[in-house]
């Protein structure tokens, strides 16, 4: 009789453990189910794991400064987008890409607009012992002096006047001689002067050119002009738009509206947009992909572009809107108030596939952002939400400056 009840309690045990086991989230690397909060089916992401057959990385630039630079390997093709966040950068990107382009080539390259945070790395440094990858001294540092460029596409329209915007043409123009073919988003979209809107890559992963209304018409706001683009590999999608704002995702949603098979699918990845603003990644756009990942390239709380508390890179709004869709969201870097300098968040983060599965790594670490102590912590700010007395000023306000008032940094909604 004993034996029976302990039979009966040991089955008990048993049971209630299997349930704890498919009711709760677990790690998938400990070949666990885990289940997303949201929609309580598997979630896609493994953790810790890089898959060789497709990788974005999202990179760190060097600096404190905020600014946009992906590098992309698909099989043998090396593609990158955007080389922020200044000239200097160039020799940070360069030291990452080295490691996986060992061809010295980059079969495409993607110039998404004319900013500074966005381009700078391809003109670069002007240097009398600047090499490229082959050894042969060369006229700057820059990535477009450095690597063999194959195709490369970037914005139809700009407004910019800029030395640096001078600079890039002179780069692009030297890159051109060497070789490269260059078109313009426009022209992609269009599929003008041999250009494709969609590129075969290889092994059913594919990289495609996505509508912009300001590819063909003028904005006043620089960023609308963003070169975006898809990546596809079989059922999976990864989105990335630059920085355009929100009269373009209103116009890509527009266009996006399922007529005519004009339809924006699922994706498994989104880097936010304009690096996490208040103006980007809008919920006319998102409720159209409903992310399951977003990766955010900025300096986290960093003071360069407005010393608002609620407007510095990730903003709240940003946050609200996004935590509807995924809470897988990760940031590249944040600003150290104390040591006043950038720190890694998640650091470099590597978005991969198989062609099944999707993985996340990063070279810090893979916390969430709302997880993370930059995100929890207590901040101060005076009587104008400010965290400190100006744009690009590094005096934070503390504990003990005056007439401040603590809040929590972010804030998670559901």
């Amino acid at each position: 009789m004993k034996k029976r009840k302990r039979r009966i309690i040991f089955g008990i045990v048993i049971f209630t453990v299997l349930m704890l086991l498919v009711c709760f989230n677990f790690d998938s690397l400990s070949g666990l189910i885990k289940q997303n909060s949201k929609t309580n089916k598997p979630a896609v992401t493994v953790e810790g794991v890089k898959y060789d057959e497709l990788q974005i990385h999202f990179l760190e630039l060097g600096n404190k400064y905020t600014g946009d630079s992906t590098f992309i390997k698909a099989g043998d093709i090396d593609i990158l987008i955007d080389a922020g966040s200044r000239k200097s950068s160039s020799d940070s990107i360069k030291e990452y890409v080295d490691d996986y382009c060992t061809d010295g080539k980059l079969e495409y390259v993607i110039a998404t607009h004319a900013h500074q945070d966005h381009i700078a790395g391809f003109v670069g440094n002007s240097s009398a012992s600047a090499k490229n990858h082959k050894g042969e001294t060369v006229e700057k540092t820059g990535l477009f002096y450095y690597y063999d460029i194959g195709t490369l596409i970037d914005f139809s329209l700009t407004s910019s006047t800029s030395q640096l915007y001078e600079d890039y043409l002179a780069a692009r123009e030297y890159a051109v001689n060497k070789g490269t073919v260059h078109y313009t988003a426009k022209e992609c979209f269009n599929e003008e002067k041999s250009a494709k809107r969609i590129f075969d890559l290889g092994n059913g992963i594919e990289l495609e050119i996505l509508y912009n209304y300001y590819y063909f018409n003028t904005s006043d706001d620089e960023n609308n002009y963003s070169v975006c683009t898809m990546i596809n590999y079989n059922n999976h999608h990864f989105m990335l738009t630059g920085d355009l704002e929100l009269q373009g995702e209103e116009k890509m949603a527009e266009y996006y509206n399922g007529s005519e098979g004009k339809k924006l699918p699922h994706v498994d990845l989104f880097k936010a947009g304009h690096h996490g603003s208040k103006t980007s990644s809008n919920d006319c756009l998102l409720s159209k992909i409903t992310p399951d990942i977003c990766c955010v390239c900025c300096c986290a709380g960093g003071s360069e572009y407005t010393s608002n508390y609620n407007n510095v890179f990730p903003t709240q709004e940003f946050i609200n809107r996004i935590a509807k869709y995924t809470d897988q969201v990760y940031v590249t870097s944040y600003y150290n108030e104390k040591e006043l300098k950038f720190k890694p968040l998640n650091g470099n983060i590597i978005v991969s596939c198989n062609g099944k599965e999707i993985a996340l790594a990063a070279t810090n670490n893979t916390t969430k952002l709302k997880d993370t102590a930059w995100f929890n912590e207590i901040v101060y700010i005076d009587k104008n939400k400010n965290i400190c007395s100006g744009k690009g000023k590094e005096d934070f306000f503390t504990v003990e400056s005056k007439d401040v008032t603590p809040v929590p940094r972010r804030v998670w909604t559901e």
